[in-house]
C-alpha cells in the first residue's frame, strides 16, 4: 500500500473506534499512524541539483549567443557556394541545439526548485502531525480503558497534517517525474547521434523543424523515428545505404534530408524512398511546400495550449470546408477509428501523406487541391474501415455501418500505427477514474516518443475514437476525426470531463478504452 492509503487507513481506525476500551483502539490508530515513514528525500540536494542545472543553462544560454554569431557573421570569406551553405546550416542547427538545451536545463532547474519546496513543506508538516500523535498518545496512555476525547481531537489532527504531508510528497513526485521525463525526451541530437550518422550530420537532423504558417510547425522527426531511422540504416544491405546516402547527400535541403530519414523511420525501402524523392525533390528547397504536402496540419502554436477551444485542423494553410464538413471530417460514417488512425498515420510517414496530398503527381495541376485531397483521404478512410470490419467479421460498409469493435481497433493501430513506429499496440480497458490515472503514465511516455495513442469516449448511448498525439505538461493534445484537435488536461481524462472534444447535444464524456504501445 502508498503511504498515503496507509495513513487513511489509520484515520479511519482513529475515527470508528467504539467507546468500550477507546483509548486502546485509539492507541491501535496511532501507532499505526506513526509506523507510516515520513516523506523520502532530500530537499537541500534536489536544490543543489537545481543550482547546477541553473549554471549550465545559463552555460549553454552563452554558447548559444556565440554560435549565433558565427553564423550571421564570421564564417571565413572563403567559403563560398554550397561549401558555406552547409556550414551556416550546420552552425545554425549546433546554435539551434543549443538553445535547446539551454531551456531544457533551465526549465529542469525549476521543476527541481518546486519539488524541493513541494517536498519540505511535506516533511514540515508530517514533523508537525507526528508531534500531535505523540501528545496524543501519552494522554491516551494514562488511561487505556477509558475514552478521551481530547487525546482523540488532537490525534485527528495529527493524522490529517500527516496525510497532507503524504498527498503532497506523492503528488508533486509523480509530477516531477512527468515533467523531467518529457524533458528527457528533448535530447534529440543524442538520439540521432547514436547509430550510424557523425555526430553534426546527427544535430542537423534532430533540429530540422517545418516553417509553421498553418502547417505542422513541429520536429520534423519524432525521437521513436531519430531512433528507428538511425538504427534501419545501420542494418541496411550496402548497397541500400549507399543509394539512401546518396538521395541524402543530393537533397536540396535540411529539410528535404529529413523527410526521407522519417520515411526510413515509417518502414518503407529505398526503392520507394527514391520513387518518393523523385516527387518531393524538385520542391526540395522549398520548406513550405514540404510541409503542406507531407504532414497533416495537426500541431498548434503555443497561444493557443491553454484553450480549451476546439482547433480546426488546416490544409495547406487554410481552414478548408467542403459540403458542409472539414476537409479532414470523417463526415456522416461511423468510422472514427479508421480516419483518427490515417491522420495519425501520416502525420508519421510522409509517403502516405503525399499520396493523399498529391496521389503521387505533385506537379500536375489541380493534383493537390482540397477536392481531391478530400476524395483521397475519404476513399482511404472507407478502405481502412472495411479492413477492419472484416476483422470483426461483420458485413462491410455500405451494407453495415455500426463502427469498429476493440480487435479492429486494436488491428489497425497495429498494421498502420506499428509499422510506421516499431510498436505493438494492446486493448487496454478503462473502468475507473484509477483506470484512467494509472494509464497517465504510459500515455506520457508513449507521446513524449511520438507515439500516438487511440483513444474511446462514450456517453449512454454511442462511442467514439480520437487519437492523443501531444502533451504539453499536464495537457494532453486530442486530435478528432472530425476536423479539429484541442487540448485537455490529464485530470479532465481522468475524472470523464472530455465533453467539450464532441459538441452537440450528447457529449462524449468519458474516456473507456485506449489502444497503448507495449
Amino acid at each position: 500500500m502508498s503511504k498515503v492509503k496507509d495513513l487513511e487507513s489509520a484515520q479511519h481506525s482513529i475515527e470508528k473506534f467504539s467507546l468500550m476500551f477507546a483509548n486502546l483502539q485509539l492507541l491501535e490508530g496511532i501507532d499505526k499512524a506513526l509506523a507510516v515513514p515520513e516523506p523520502v528525500g532530500d530537499p537541500g540536494a534536489i536544490r543543489a541539483r537545481a543550482q547546477d542545472y541553473a549554471k549550465a543553462a545559463a552555460s549553454f544560454g552563452k554558447a548559444a549567443q556565440d554560435l549565433s554569431g558565427i553564423a550571421a557573421n564570421q564564417l571565413p570569406a572563403v567559403w563560398t557556394g554550397s561549401v558555406a551553405e552547409h556550414a551556416t546550416q550546420a552552425v545554425h542547427a549546433m546554435s539551434a541545439e543549443t538553445v535547446t538545451s539551454k531551456d531544457t536545463l533551465a526549465e529542469a532547474a525549476k521543476v527541481l526548485e518546486a519539488w524541493a519546496n513541494d517536498l519540505q513543506w511535506a516533511k514540515t508538516v508530517d514533523a508537525q502531525g507526528r508531534q500531535q500523535l505523540q501528545a496524543a498518545r501519552e494522554k491516551a496512555r494514562k488511561d487505556p480503558g477509558g475514552f478521551d476525547q481530547g487525546a482523540r481531537e488532537e490525534a485527528l489532527n495529527g493524522v490529517a497534517a500527516q496525510l497532507s504531508g503524504a498527498r503532497r510528497a506523492e503528488s508533486c513526485g509523480t509530477s516531477t517525474a512527468s515533467k523531467l521525463n518529457q524533458l528527457a525526451s528533448k535530447a534529440r541530437a543524442e538520439r540521432a547521434g547514436q547509430g550510424s550518422i557523425d555526430p553534426l550530420a546527427a544535430v542537423v537532423l534532430a533540429t530540422e523543424k517545418n516553417p509553421g504558417a498553418g502547417e505542422d510547425d513541429g520536429y520534423i522527426l519524432t525521437p521513436n523515428q531519430l531512433d528507428r531511422a538511425t538504427q534501419i540504416l545501420g542494418v541496411m544491405p550496402g548497397g541500400d545505404q549507399a543509394a539512401f546516402r546518396a538521395l541524402l547527400s543530393n537533397a536540396k535541403s535540411p529539410e528535404e534530408s529529413a523527410y526521407l530519414w522519417k520515411a526510413l523511420a515509417a518502414g518503407h525501402s529505398v526503392a520507394d524512398i527514391q520513387k518518393f524523392d523523385e516527387g518531393i525533390h524538385p520542391h526540395g528547397d522549398d520548406p513550405a511546400w514540404l510541409a503542406q504536402h507531407l504532414v497533416p496540419a495537426t500541431s498548434t502554436g503555443d497561444t493557443n495550449r491553454e484553450s480549451s477551444d476546439n482547433i480546426d485542423v488546416t490544409y495547406q494553410g487554410q481552414q478548408v470546408n467542403i459540403d458542409g464538413y472539414s476537409v479532414y471530417s470523417q463526415r456522416n460514417v461511423s468510422d472514427c477509428v479508421a480516419a483518427s488512425t490515417v491522420i495519425a498515420q501520416a502525420k508519421l510517414d510522409p509517403l502516405l501523406m503525399y499520396q493523399l496530398t498529391t496521389g503521387g503527381t505533385p506537379d500536375v495541376p489541380g493534383a493537390d487541391s482540397p477536392d481531391n485531397f478530400e476524395q483521397r483521404l475519404q476513399k482511404t478512410y472507407i478502405g481502412e474501415y472495411i479492413d477492419g470490419q472484416k476483422v470483426d467479421g461483420r458485413k462491410t460498409y455500405p451494407k453495415e455501418d455500426s463502427g469498429l469493435g476493440p480487435k479492429a481497433q486494436t488491428y489497425l493501430a497495429d498494421k498502420d500505427l506499428g509499422k510506421a513506429t516499431g510498436a505493438d499496440y494492446e486493448h487496454v480497458e478503462l473502468e475507473s477514474d484509477a483506470d484512467r490515472r494509472a494509464a497517465l503514465a504510459r500515455i506520457e511516455k508513449s507521446v513524449d516518443e511520438g507515439l500516438p495513442v487511440p483513444i474511446t469516449v462514450r456517453n449512454s448511448d454511442s462511442g467514439h475514437q480520437m487519437m492523443i498525439i501531444g502533451r504539453d505538461g499536464d495537457r494532453l493534445q486530442i486530435y478528432n476525426p472530425w476536423g479539429f484537435t484541442s487540448w485537455v488536461t490529464e485530470e479532465q481524462f481522468v475524472n470523464s470531463q472530455l465533453g467539450g472534444l464532441t459538441p452537440g447535444d450528447h457529449p462524449l464524456n468519458k474516456s473507456t478504452a485506449l489502444e497503448l504501445p507495449k
